[in-house]
């Protein structure tokens, strides 16, 4: 008798849904909201606040999701019924190495990028400057130049008193550090390359550093250089005589760190030749100068005038050391045990530069004019190709397996492959070169010579164009004056 004609339904509710609410929805909640809970808000909870319960497995209200007692899951809905745990959530979770909010993270996947997979890896990925750090010999300093612009951002003192002769640098693999040695006083001295690696040693907020070649601080100024020692910590035995002052040098590392791919430690190398017959090394903290390990080899050689020459780290963290004319010397770096080779051969190729390939094989250009190799597994030598003439001096390996070789009489450039242990190229003129001694690599892969007459050149290895810097006083540096010879050894090729 309610008029609304449901058929076999006795609710009598007048609504035709049989429900007996009146409000034709069929719930039988009455508010017409079909949610059963008679609140009219349509959320089916009963509050009457139109919210939604997140949990209850059912998406209501504002929820984009609800997986009931699963929330929070990897690859489910979250705790607050907002959005998927999982992949691009900004949050590292499940299997997940890494998400969108940290760096060097693959999007798609979660995972880290290897290192030397991203974006600008190799040699200009690795270091955070390109800088080509110069010793000016004669006047005790060491000049900073900005290899892309050619312009030399810094010029520092190598040691409190005149004469210290630097000779080597060398740069540690993320480009921030460049130690020096100074041949006549013995001593270390490492400057940073950014100033927000300098000390500010007066409290003043500010760094006070050189700008460039007619702005040498005096030596308690400069805020850029961060430690030196010299004979006072024991580098004795020197006696003021160049032949025997620290020469050798080599920055070591540790393996990258995933997430940020630097190379957080960075230890030095170095050595000299103290009174007597013997060869004498120190492994150093590269924070302060403080010897970590130090390692005595005698006899050092075969009365031999000039000590430990040169020194490189390979990718197994060990320290090569090769003597003028030899010896040749490894260092294990690991529990720092020696090998001396006294081979007759570097004799007779009077070995000068020596410089590592990135399989670790040292490489030795000769006064003879002869490129020698040595095979690091099976420890033998053997000459490379034919007598290219002249003396051949400093010399640096790329990271397509190049190595140039910078020879005297005449001024010239020498190009060897060493993947197939030849000779490309005897004589590459160098314009306007009078002695050219020591090579380096550049970030961008160019050539770097530097010459006793007050330059460095500059070069393409592809065609041999040549730019250069001037006004140098008296350079004369060897060693790994960029950093590319280590960045060859700990960045995969």
């Amino acid at each position: 008798g309610d008029g609304d004609s449901e058929s076999g339904t006795t609710a009598g509710d007048g609504d035709g849904d049989g429900d007996g609410d009146g409000d034709g929805d069929g719930d039988g909640d009455g508010d017409g909201d079909g949610d059963g809970d008679g609140d009219g808000d349509g959320d089916g909870d009963g509050d009457g606040d139109g919210d939604s319960v997140c949990g209850d497995g059912v998406v209501e209200g504002s929820e984009t999701c609800d997986d009931g007692p699963d929330n929070g899951a990897y690859d489910m809905c979250n705790v607050n019924c907002n959005g998927m745990v999982g992949c691009g959530d900004g949050i590292t979770n499940g299997p997940e190495d890494c998400d969108e909010n940290a760096v060097y993270c693959d999007q798609a996947t979660c995972t880290f990028i290897p290192c030397d997979q991203q974006e600008g890896g190799g040699m200009m990925g690795v270091f955070d400057f390109s800088y080509i750090w110069v010793a000016n010999s004669s006047q005790g300093t060491v000049s900073k130049i900005n290899t892309m612009t050619l312009i030399e951002e810094g010029r520092y003192l190598t040691d409190d008193a005149p004469g210290g002769q630097p000779s080597r640098t060398a740069v540690n693999v993320s480009g921030r550090y460049a130690a020096v040695a100074g041949r006549q006083v013995g001593s270390v001295t490492v400057f940073a390359a950014d100033d927000e690696d300098c000390i500010d040693k007066n409290n003043n907020g500010m760094i006070e550093t050189s700008t460039g070649a007619n702005n040498v601080l005096p030596w308690a100024q400069e805020e850029c250089r961060l430690w030196h020692i010299d004979e006072s910590d024991g580098i004795n035995g020197i006696n003021n005589t160049i032949y025997r002052g620290v020469r050798p040098l080599g920055w070591d590392f540790q393996d990258q760190n995933p997430v940020t791919c630097e190379y957080m430690t960075h230890n030095l190398w170095m050595g000299w030749y103290p009174n007597g017959n013997e060869g004498r090394f120190r492994y150093l903290d590269g924070t302060d100068g403080s010897t970590i390990e130090e390692v005595s080899v005698s006899p050092w050689g075969s009365n031999l005038t000039w000590g430990p020459y040169g020194g490189a780290v390979d990718k197994d963290h060990n320290f090569w050391v090769s003597g003028w004319h030899g010896p040749l010397l490894k260092i294990d770096g690991g529990d720092y045990s020696t090998q001396l080779w006294t081979n007759a051969i570097q004799d007779q190729y009077d070995t000068y530069g020596m410089a590592l390939d990135a399989d670790g094989n040292p490489w030795f250009g000769g006064c003879s004019g002869q490129v020698l190799r040595f095979d690091a597994q099976n420890e033998t030598f053997a000459a490379v190709g034919a007598d290219t003439g002249g003396c051949l001096r400093g010399l640096m390996v790329d990271s397509e397996g190049r190595a140039w070789v910078a020879g005297n009489g005449g001024c010239r450039l020498v190009e060897v492959d060493t993947n197939n242990q030849t000779i490309t190229n005897p004589n590459i003129p160098i314009p306007g070169c009078s002695e050219p001694v020591g090579v380096s690599i550049d970030a961008e892969g160019y050539v770097w010579i530097v010459d006793t007459n007050g330059t460095a050149f500059k070069m393409d290895p592809d065609t041999y164009q040549f730019q250069s810097v001037g006004g140098l006083s008296g350079p004369y540096t060897y060693s790994d004056m960029t950093g590319a010879g280590i960045a060859l050894q700990a960045v995969p090729q």
